[in-house]
């Protein structure tokens, strides 16, 4: 008997699952000289070679199942497949990222077909290949579908690589284009194209943990450089008639630098070009486009922080504004840039909100640079801090127009950047000299930051060499010079809180009387002729009663008169004649939120900014002011020179006379 006569007949389900099994695979048509053979399910022989000779196909015998699709346990953990044009990087809730065969990066919410298809783009033959959607003809001949995949195995690969992958969040981790340091403190300047280590250039991809995707790409550095790009870019920034001639065109060359290098920066100083009309304001924004080149600079005239941080997006390109005037009263748009100004100059991290009520948010690492004819007035001291104003004058009739060839400065630009690329190693030794040599001439804190990165920045443009010591000394020398004379213009948070208060107007008696706070405290502070001022001669008792006729009873008198009017507003003069202190509540009194509203000490802040003040101390018991108890600042009327002043209309001879006995000193 044959052996074949005893097998059970197959079921017709049976016997469609062994054709799918064994049946020879007819090859769709072929489209796209990308196509790939379905290794394991192609006959022999046919199909196109692998089109990229580093991902080589799976071998001849690699697991299949029945549709053809290569097991699970063949998948790489954290890739799709084994050399995978698409790299997944993780998930952070619903949103899954990845970096795309060009090496952007992209999130996915949705997995669908239209969306994997265009995470894949030039790479879709792969996809097709890896995830092969099989059919059955009539003929029950299994074949693979072109230009279609299994949607479901594709997702799910997809999902899981990133679920392997972990959390990850785009927010400190991916870094646009434009110039960083790894975490050895190399330089890694990022093209768009290329990621440039040094001399080696490499293709967009993760680099010490951090991501740097592709991107549309900026001008690359010069590969060699021949002429003194430095010192004819100081010349022409000498061809502006500059308020400082001696110290802005180098500044000016520094500047250009910190753009360049800005992202790789600890430090990033803010730039302000200011001056009259036809003072070549845009002329000088013009020449800083010319030289980063196209797509090098984010330049506006009419920006807003919304858009500025869009277009930064991940980058730390330079940001250059033109036309920022003060706007109208009530205008936040002016500060709203100014204040991402100052979170950029040291890498800090902006947020707002969003229409999802999710908020956005992110780390700016951008150099800015504004030009205006009048720098907005409401500046705070940490602005005013961060800022190196760059003044120009009118340029004289018959100034020759400048050569601003845009061809020419962006090989100039390229040329720079290649000599500040080359010579990164040696910035921080460099940058150590300056703010040594500045600090021989007591400048410090931020002025020292500024003016050291700038500086340095402008010598390592010009020489490859480290700056020698009458370098150091000569530039820190006229450079300190300048600065001394803008400290005091500059102030602080503690000149700024008392100047607010002593100016503020206080008329206790609703006479109509715009007089300061300031006024009331000098006659709570016994200062001669300052309580006449509020209380006339007939609280003397005597209508012949002048100035130069005032007692000690008479000034104490008017002290007291004076204490309980500012008690109602929190504010009173302790100590003695010889040595007054002004006292500020802590609590927040009625008439002190008043006094501070609308202003960045409201709500009780004041405190905090008064105790920054020279010599100012926390009480240490609590004082009574109009039955109020309360803690408070005391301030020294000698930390407020203002206080202690005569009012300008008395005479030299009645000044020496109204000056109490024993107090002399405080004059």
């Amino acid at each position: 008997m044959d052996i074949a006569d005893n097998v059970t007949p197959l079921r017709p389900v049976d016997r469609l699952a062994d054709d799918i099994d064994n049946a020879p695979t007819v090859a769709g048509p072929a489209t796209n000289d990308d196509w790939l053979p379905d290794y394991g399910a192609t006959a022999p022989g046919e199909g196109l070679d692998p089109p990229d000779d580093d991902a080589p196909p799976p071998p001849e015998d690699a697991p299949v199942d029945q549709g053809g699709q290569r097991r699970a346990v063949d998948r790489p953990r954290g890739e799709i497949w084994k050399g995978c044009p698409v790299k997944p990087l993780g998930y952070l809730g619903a949103t899954y990222f990845y970096l795309d065969p060009l090496g952007q990066l992209r999130g996915l919410t949705k997995h669908d077909a239209q969306n994997i298809m265009m995470l894949f783009a030039g790479k879709l033959p792969r996809l097709y290949h890896a995830f092969p959607k099989m059919v059955a003809d009539k003929k029950g001949g299994i074949y693979r579908k072109p230009e279609h995949f299994e949607h479901q195995l594709a997702c799910s690969a997809m999902i899981t690589a990133c679920g392997e992958r972990g959390l990850f969040n785009p927010e400190g981790a991916v870094r646009g284009v434009g110039a960083w340091t790894d975490d050895d403190g190399n330089l890694v300047y990022h093209t768009g194209d290329a990621v440039l280590i040094g001399r080696d250039a490499h293709d967009p991809a993760m680099h010490q943990g951090k991501i740097y995707p592709a991107y549309p790409s900026i001008p690359h550095p010069a590969d060699a450089v021949k002429d003194d790009v430095a010192g004819q870019l100081l010349e022409t920034f000498g061809c502006w008639n500059w308020a400082r001639p001696d110290i802005d065109p180098m500044l000016c060359l520094g500047m250009v630098g910190v753009q360049f290098l800005g992202g790789a920066l600890a430090w990033r100083p803010t730039f302000w070009n200011t001056g009259p009309r036809a003072a070549g304001k845009s002329s000088f924004q013009s020449l800083l486009k010319h030289l980063h080149g196209p797509g090098g600079l984010i330049q506006s005239t009419d920006a807003t922080k919304s858009g500025i941080t869009s277009r930064v997006g991940h980058s730390s390109l330079p940001v250059a504004l033109d036309e920022l005037e003060p706007g109208d009263e009530g205008s936040g748009k002016e500060k709203a840039i100014i204040e991402l100004a100052r979170v950029a100059s040291s890498g800090g991290e902006w947020m707002r909100g969003s229409a999802d009520q999710k908020g956005a948010s992110g780390n700016v690492y951008s150099p800015f640079f504004f030009s205006s004819i009048l720098i907005p007035g409401a500046l705070k001291s940490q602005d005013l801090s961060r800022l190196v104003i760059l003044s120009l004058q009118p340029l004289a009739e018959d100034a020759a127009p400048l050569n601003l060839r845009p061809e020419t400065w962006r090989k100039r630009g390229a040329a720079i950047k290649r000599l500040l690329i080359d010579r990164w190693p040696s910035w921080q030794a460099r940058y150590d000299l300056w703010r040594e040599a500045f600090a021989d001439h007591q400048i410090s804190g931020r002025n020292a930051d500024n003016y050291a990165t700038i500086l340095a920045m402008a010598q390592m443009a010009q020489s490859a060499d480290m700056p020698t010591a009458e370098e150091l000394s000569g530039w820190t020398a006229k450079v300190a010079r300048h600065v001394r004379g803008t400290v005091d213009e500059i102030g602080s948070d503690a000149d700024e809180v008392i100047t607010h208060l002593l100016s503020q107007q206080f008329d206790p008696f609703r006479r109509g009387e715009r007089l300061t706070i300031a006024a009331w405290i000098k006659a709570a502070g016994w200062r001669p002729r300052a309580g006449r001022r509020l209380f006339g001669a007939q609280q003397a008792g005597d209508d012949s009663y002048v100035a130069d006729q005032e007692d000690k009873g008479t000034l104490a008198d008017h002290a007291k008169k004076a204490n309980n009017s500012l008690a109602s507003v929190g504010v009173r003069v302790i100590g003695t004649p010889e040595a007054p202190v002004l006292f500020v509540a802590t609590k927040q009194l009625q008439g002190l939120k008043d006094l501070f509203q609308r202003s960045q000490w409201s709500s009780g802040a004041w405190t905090q900014s008064l105790q920054r003040i020279k010599d100012a101390r926390s009480n240490c018991g609590p004082r009574y002011l109009d039955g109020q108890q309360t803690k408070g600042t005391e301030i020294p009327f000698s930390s407020m020179p203002g206080l202690l002043a005569f009012d300008g209309d008395l005479t030299d001879s009645s000044r020496a006379e109204a000056i109490p006995a024993g107090m002399e000193d405080s004059y």
